[in-house]
């Protein structure tokens, strides 16, 4: 039996694997040879800096990437995939409505439609009993579901979440808050309705007249995708649930072990919350303090209900727990520079200002210090324009800079992010530069690449994987090019002696928000060219964050049962632990690729280690087919009798992914390299992203 713990280590073991050079499943080098390139590294000619910001990433309340679950209004019942966030229930508060007016709020589903009694229900009522939301009674958030049984008290009646992932052999924590007016027993079971007989049965006993925490533990007896829990009420009077929840029993505070386990390796510096668009219409007090009262909340922007059970505090631990340090982007759009002042309060002030006493009331007595900070997201035209209504540059440089009177007055040494453009029109990077009395740390701007045109929103499918993966290796050079309008929009306001620009998300991207894409080896091609473009550009760039670490084109994607690591993960991860500090002087000499007569075969960058001691070159070869013979030249370092490794990306297709639960079809093996002079004959294969690291002194 495959338990949580079994899953952690298996991951753990993988990524140990890699490390080690013996991960199963990986590519050789191909036989076949297309051509001829020279590469040329002057390693006495440095170039720019490798920020360690370049490693960012984003995460954001969408679609079920932190919380789990679709809860999109289009899917009432909710889809049940994972998130960052081990709650498998949705709707768990009974607040997003009834909308199929039997009487039960949206996720749940009333006994007489799981025994196919439907007759025996006429919109609320049963025979001798009704269901109904209740606004004026509740434990948290805002609304309870009601059931009111009228009859001598041998009646009951019972309320279900169906379509639930179990793992076989894993156990289950389960609460629920329930409140009575008359007298009343209650029980929770777990099953399977493909079975006779459920996994499971608990008396949760007389149910009191105040609210009151009811638990109960469960061990699944097998794998499926069509668990169900049901929560059973029988007497008389009234009784109110409220505050169910349903997790894996080894989670972290919440949080999904597994998920902590897969971050860790990437050692990501920078992580954005709570997101971008999502940002603009969230107010940080709905998630902190007791998660089974804190709201639920629509989201305008992605048309869907946020639980907030994962709030600011549980980010906070999150980011502890895997070592990356936040960068918090602020509401913009509907919330106020007060807001703002009052969430940095909570953040970094002591236990002697309001807000910093209330964090202690919450459990964190120390403030967090976080350092980085940004008014809004994509203010002067996506969020602003699609959602909400235009911005403008005069309008936002004095909502700017009355953001930053208020939260430097809290915290002096906060650096404050302004936001540029893209997207949208690009003439309001100069204007609102110059509407600024100086010129802002950084300037966030979102890049985006892709095919762009889809079927419909529920559009969940690639079905050219050729055109697919000849477009998505050739993005690189449309984010370079806006990349480079941007700097070129900024005009004689760049500053001369630091990077301005922060590209706060970036990523190729093809499907609809609303589904999450099968990220395959194609994508990590274009990750790794994006990585040379930013490093080519560190005179301009300071940081960029991946459009998103989890899910909605995330690097890591999740059910409720297990991980998916994406070929993204482990480009982000490849490039995370084998480039320098400094980036070199390096020339490709290379053919185009077949299919484009603009896009050469190989992208090549050299950087260097802080202490000089280590030389890394990376090369991306983006052929369909067809391995390239390939000079490697070193310039101003004597390599001759070193010893390198190298490190290879790739899979048995350029369109290849990983499936759920395993990392066999894309993943990084490891070799040595024995470096005769410095002039080295390397092959590299079709569909790669290879790093020599090479040791040796000056």
């Amino acid at each position: 039996m495959q338990t949580m713990k079994c899953r952690i280590a298996l991951l753990l073991s993988v990524l140990g694997l890699l490390l080690l050079g013996k991960t199963p499943g990986a590519s050789s080098q191909s036989s076949s040879t297309r051509g001829y390139a020279r590469i040329v590294v002057d390693a006495k000619t440095p170039v720019g800096t490798v920020w360690d910001n370049f490693f960012g990433q984003n995460i954001e309340y969408e679609h079920g990437a932190i919380s789990g679950g679709e809860q999109n209004q289009d899917h009432a019942h909710g889809l049940h995939t994972g998130g960052l966030w081990a709650e498998m229930l949705r709707d768990r508060k009974f607040e997003e409505g009834d909308v199929d007016q039997d009487g039960v709020a949206n996720a749940w589903v009333p006994e007489e439609r799981i025994t196919n009694r439907y007759e025996k229900l006429h919109f609320s009522k049963g025979p001798t009993h009704r269901y109904f939301v209740d606004h004026q009674e509740y434990y948290g958030g805002g609304a309870s579901q009601a059931i009111e049984l009228s009859d001598d008290g041998s009646d009951h009646a019972s309320i279900y979440q169906i379509q639930l992932h179990f793992t076989q052999g894993l156990k289950y924590t389960f609460y629920v808050y329930l409140k009575t007016n008359g007298k009343q027993t209650a029980w929770v079971e777990f099953s399977n309705p493909w079975k006779k007989d459920v996994y499971d049965h608990h008396d949760l006993g007389p149910v009191a007249d105040g609210w009151n925490k009811y638990t109960a533990e469960f061990t699944a007896l097998e794998t499926t995708d069509d668990g169900r829990v049901g929560i059973g009420i029988k007497g008389n009077g009234t009784v109110w649930i409220d505050s169910a929840s349903l997790m894996p029993a080894d989670n972290f505070h919440g949080i999904r072990k597994d998920v902590i386990a897969a971050t860790k390796p990437l050692r990501l510096p920078l992580l954005r919350y709570p997101g971008g668009c999502f940002a603009d219409g969230y107010h940080w007090q709905d998630g902190i303090a007791d998660r089974d009262k804190r709201p639920e909340r629509w989201s305008s922007f992605w048309n869907e209900w946020e639980p907030n059970d994962f709030g600011f505090d549980d980010f906070m631990l999150f980011s502890q727990q895997v070592g990356v340090d936040p960068q918090i982007t602020l509401n913009a759009l509907t919330g106020s520079a007060e807001e703002a002042a009052q969430w940095v309060q909570y953040s970094n002030g002591s236990v002697d200002t309001p807000m910093g006493k209330l964090r202690a009331a919450n459990g964190h007595p120390d403030p967090y210090n976080i350092k980085l900070w940004a008014v809004g997201n994509e203010v002067q035209e996506h969020c602003s324009g699609q959602y909400i209504g235009r911005n403008d540059p005069a309008k936002y440089a004095k909502q700017y800079q009355d953001y930053g009177t208020l939260i430097h007055n809290e915290d002096p040494s906060i650096t404050l992010m302004a936001v540029g453009a893209g997207p949208g029109p690009l003439e309001w990077n100069h204007n609102l530069l110059s509407l600024l009395p100086s010129v802002p740390p950084l300037l966030g701007v979102s890049i985006y690449t892709g095919e762009g045109e889809r079927i419909d929103d529920f559009d969940t499918k690639i079905v050219d994987l050729q055109q697919f993966y000849r477009h998505v290796v050739a993005e690189h050079q449309d984010f370079e090019k806006q990349l480079n309008d941007v700097v070129a929009s900024v005009g004689n306001r760049v500053p001369p002696d630091r990077p301005l620009i922060a590209v706060t998300e970036f990523q190729s991207w093809w499907l609809t928000e609303k589904v999450d894409e099968d990220l395959r080896l194609c994508d990590a091609l274009y990750l790794a060219s994006v990585y040379h473009t930013l490093f080519r550009h560190s005179k301009q760039v300071a940081l960029a964050e991946i459009e998103s670490l989890i899910d909605v084109q995330g690097v890591i994607e999740a059910n409720q049962t297990s991980l998916k690591l994406t070929p993204e993960y482990f480009a982000s991860l490849l490039y995370r632990e084998h480039t320098g500090k400094t980036v070199l002087a390096t020339t490709t000499d290379t053919p185009e690729v077949p299919f484009n007569a603009e896009l050469p075969m190989l992208d090549a960058i050299a950087t260097e280690s802080a202490d000089k001691h280590t030389l890394y070159v990376a090369v991306v070869n983006r052929a369909e087919s067809g391995s390239l013979n390939t000079t490697l030249q070193i310039k101003g370092r004597n390599v001759r009798g070193s010893s390198a490794r190298v490190y290879e990306l790739n899979g048995k297709r350029g369109v290849a992914a990983n499936p759920f639960g395993s990392t066999d079809s894309v993943n990084i093996r490891q070799r040595s390299l024995q470096v005769a002079g410095n002039s080295i004959s390397y092959t590299f294969p079709a569909h790669s992203v290879t790093i020599l690291e090479i040791g040796g002194g000056m």
